[in-house]
């Protein structure tokens, strides 16, 4: 992945760049520094292919890290957000060799395809609710050749494209077959396309159906041998949500939800027992509530939630979400609930 570096003394503005360019995690690998001295210190021990930073600063402005930059790494790409700049600052931009002047007021919108110009990603959007097997299956039929970066709940892979086969996979440590097998059995993916050519040897051969039908195998046995601890079955999904966490309210997406707990893909920071509150909603817009719960779990693309003790009306709404049989359900929770009320009285 190109690794873009953003520098930014404002913490609000920093994280506004880079929550626009997360969106691309497949393709590029984000980091974030507060100063013109952090950014320098931090290029001397990391390969970097692009700085975005701003003109105003605390400390060294933009201008002058732009110009340390292009002295000391002339091959590096620097984009440098302004407020109307002056004709000086322009001028002076360019004469810098690799600089590209944006306004933050007018171009913050393209920011994102700006960036993929510069590091030469022939970007080709994103694409999220509907399978993988039924997305190659539709490239296979135009033939078209690309890179598709795969992400699913907590890992990322690769697979290559030329003229509509399969011909190479990376994930980890596994490369070629191995390595498309695992990510085919992946459900509820993002898709970020990169129709940049890839030019490595085919490690693939054989047809995309035969792979489709290996990695379903393959996904069944590890499942049917896995060992089920949970003390309720969970269920992969892909539904937008709400969550309150320190009287703010942020969206972001479930991956799997059951009756005891849910997985939330967020990137806020959140300590383990943490307390928030998700707003639940199904297909019906007139069924929705929330949950509450404590963060039990946590990784770099999200966090595990262990709900507290759910009323009725709260496992109907999570069963809906899920798919069960509500009216079924609800049978068998009332007579659950009964031998409670006969101990009350």
């Amino acid at each position: 992945m190109k690794k873009v570096l953003i520098v930014d003394s404002d913490t609000g503005m920093r994280q506004a760049f880079a929550s626009l360019l997360k969106g691309h995690d497949g393709l590029l690998n984000i980091h974030t520094v507060e100063s013109g001295k952090a950014a320098l210190a931090f290029l001397e021990n990391h390969e970097i292919h692009l700085v975005i930073t701003r003109l105003h600063m605390t400390g060294m402005d933009g201008l002058e890290l732009v110009t340390r930059l292009n002295h000391k790494y002339p091959q590096l790409r620097v984009i440098l957000m302004t407020s109307n700049a002056s004709p000086m600052v322009r001028a002076r931009l360019q004469m810098l060799n690799g600089a590209v002047h944006m306004d933050e007021a007018t171009d913050m919108g393209l920011l994102s395809e700006r960036v993929f110009t510069e590091l030469q990603i022939s970007y080709g959007g994103q694409v999220r609710g509907i399978s993988l097997s039924s997305f190659l299956q539709m490239i296979e039929l135009e033939a078209c050749s690309c890179t598709l970066q795969v992400i699913g709940k907590d890992r990322k892979g690769r697979l290559h494209v030329r003229e509509g086969e399969l011909v190479g996979a990376a994930v980890e440590d596994l490369r070629g077959k191995a390595a498309a097998l695992d990510i085919l059995a992946w459900e509820n993916v993002q898709i970020n396309i990169d129709y940049s050519p890839w030019e490595a040897p085919r490690e693939i051969e054989g047809p995309l159906m035969s792979l489709f039908l290996e990695s379903r195998r393959i996904a069944d046995e590890r499942v049917s041998e896995r060992p089920n601890q949970r003390a309720h079955d969970r269920y992969d999904c892909l539904v937008a949500v709400d969550y309150d966490l320190n009287n703010w309210t942020y969206q972001s997406f479930l991956r799997d939800i059951s009756l005891g707990g849910a997985y939330v893909e967020t990137e806020k920071p959140m300590a383990e027992g943490q307390r928030i509150i998700l707003t639940l909603t199904t297909h019906r817009p007139e069924q929705s509530g929330t949950v509450t719960g404590s963060v039990v779990r946590k990784d770099a693309r999200g966090v595990g939630i262990q709900f507290d003790p759910l009323t009725l009306k709260q496992r109907r709404l999570i069963q809906g979400i899920i798919g069960l049989d509500v009216e079924r359900e609800a049978v068998v929770d009332a007579a659950d609930e009964e031998p409670e009320l006969d101990l009350k009285r």
